[in-house]
């Protein structure tokens, strides 16, 4: 486009369409709005907006600071503007500053009682306290300052002064505040071009009394606004709850007034899976036979423990019972020569042991040459002594050696 300013504004709007997606394309193209040359062919309410727009992107962009010092700038400029008095708590919000957000709104609160946005900006936290009195009490001051009554009993403003005095546990007052709300517009509603319809408020109030149980006072209120309006089935339905716990006669009167509902086939399993948040399998049926009693669920019974044939409960265990029979003490040594323990303990011992019977090694395992018993004996016995006679020197020399180290070191440091 060759025109300037309408590149400008349609980047705004373009940034405002994205919000917090797309921040660095949605960046680009404020600078295009906010550039130097179209200071002079914007109108101040569009330099305005493009600042603000701004101070908000730099907020979603988690440039804090910068947020900050854009909006202060921007209330010198504009010290009446309440949006910007909000930015400045969402900044400090986000920041994961609740309480000091809303001492920053309530100083402003203070500053400019006549408010309505930093009002509910306040309640707003408040309500994220879970403070009711607090946000309660912020309301009422607020609608105490109010002068003009068309402004004060605004449905939204009594809607939410009804339920905060709900959620505090005051429910007369609650009641108090509807009536007078609707009274002021029976009486003001009909002549005011911007004021609510009385019908809206009568609404309110009879279900507000229907949902306390004070059914009489309900039905006064539906009837009124049956015969405003006899094709409101809205008010037609309210009239028949609060008649039927009064004067069930005169509730089926109007049951006929009621539209008709349009037969349509539904399909009971299709409407199962349509349900959200509830699968086929979790949906409970109902029992064909609903006089018949409910089967008791089988309790299983704890099985016995299994014990031996000659288990003597009395008779303390064998210690033994978990080893094997070869490893246990009162089976070892039994059997032919011994046992098995004993057969196998011939050929037990450390290596190169001497042993009757012998051959090479002295193991016994060979018999070369045909040599007899006695005189492998013999030999044994005789290398036996050697070994004791060879035995004995080395402990001479030992102790030998020690007495001249002994001399060879004496004087000496190590």
């Amino acid at each position: 486009v060759s025109d300037a300013t309408v590149t400008a504004v349609a980047s705004n709007n373009l940034v405002v369409v994205h919000k917090d997606q797309e921040l660095f394309d949605s960046a680009k193209k404020l600078k295009v709005a906010a550039g130097k040359g179209l200071a002079s062919k914007l109108v101040s309410h569009q330099k305005r907006i493009i600042a603000m727009n701004e101070a908000l992107l730099s907020l979603y962009m988690h440039k804090y600071a910068a947020c900050r010092e854009q909006t202060q700038k921007l209330l010198t400029e504009y010290p009446n503007n309440d949006t910007l008095y909000l930015i400045l708590a969402a900044t400090t919000f986000h920041q994961s500053k609740g309480a000091r957000s809303l001492e920053e709104l309530e100083t402003h609160a203070r500053e400019r009682p006549t408010s309505l946005p930093i009002r509910f900006a306040v309640i707003q936290l408040q309500l994220l306290q879970s403070n009711h009195a607090a946000a309660l009490a912020t309301l009422d001051a607020y609608l105490a300052g109010v002068q003009n009554d068309m402004l004060r009993y605004r449905p939204a403003l009594v809607a939410l002064q009804v339920w905060l005095y709900e959620q505090t546990g005051q429910p007369a007052r609650a009641m108090e505040a509807l009536e007078t709300a609707s009274a002021f517009w029976k009486s003001h509603g009909t002549g005011a071009a911007s004021g609510p319809s009385p019908s809206s408020i009568l609404k309110q109030t009879a279900a507000f009394k229907l949902k306390n149980r004070r059914y009489k006072e309900a039905a006064t209120d539906y009837e009124q606004l049956v015969r405003a309006d006899p094709t409101d089935a809205q008010a037609v339905a309210g009239l028949i709850t609060a008649l039927s716990e009064v004067d069930p006669a005169q509730a089926e009167k109007y049951g006929s007034s009621l539209p008709e509902i349009n037969a349509v086939q539904i399909d009971a399993d299709v409407l199962e899976k349509i349900v959200p948040g509830r699968k086929r399998g979790y949906v409970r049926k109902e029992a064909k036979n609903v006089s018949a009693p409910l089967k008791k669920s089988k309790t299983r019974k704890k099985r016995r423990p299994l014990f031996p044939k000659n288990y003597d409960p009395a008779a303390t265990p064998d210690p033994h019972r978990w080893l094997s029979k070869r490893d246990r003490l009162a089976l070892k040594g039994k059997g032919r020569e011994g046992g098995r323990a004993g057969k196998k303990a011939v050929g037990k011992g450390p290596q190169g042991a001497a042993v009757a019977g012998g051959g090479i090694g002295g193991t016994g395992s060979a018999n070369i040459g045909g040599v007899r018993k006695q005189q492998s004996v013999v030999v044994v016995e005789e290398k036996e002594e050697v070994v004791e006679e060879k035995k004995e020197e080395p402990e001479k020399k030992k102790a030998g050696s020690n007495k001249a180290k002994k001399k060879k070191g004496k004087g000496t440091k190590f």
